[in-house]
C-alpha cells in the first residue's frame, strides 16, 4: 500500500508519461508527412527538441524524426 505523497507523485508521473509519449507519436506522425516551409517546419522541430529533452525520444528517434521533418 503506498503512503498519500508517494502514491500522489506515481500518479503525476504516470500522467506525465502518459503525455509525453502522446506527444512523442503525434510528432512522429507529423514528421511522416512531407514537411511544409515555414513556422510549421519550426514549430515541429521545436516540438521535437522539447521531447528529447524530456527525454521521451532517444537520440536515434531525434535524429530520425529530425530528418523526416526536414525532408533528408
Amino acid at each position: 500500500m503506498m503512503l498519500g505523497g508517494v502514491g500522489f507523485q506515481a500518479g503525476l508521473d504516470d500522467a506525465r508519461r502518459k503525455q509525453l509519449e502522446a506527444r512523442r507519436q503525434e510528432v512522429v506522425r507529423a514528421s511522416e508527412t512531407p514537411a511544409a516551409p515555414g513556422p510549421d517546419l519550426v514549430e515541429q522541430l521545436k516540438d521535437l527538441k522539447a521531447l528529447h529533452d524530456d527525454g521521451a525520444l532517444t537520440p536515434e528517434e531525434f535524429r530520425v524524426a529530425k530528418r523526416r521533418v526536414l525532408g533528408d
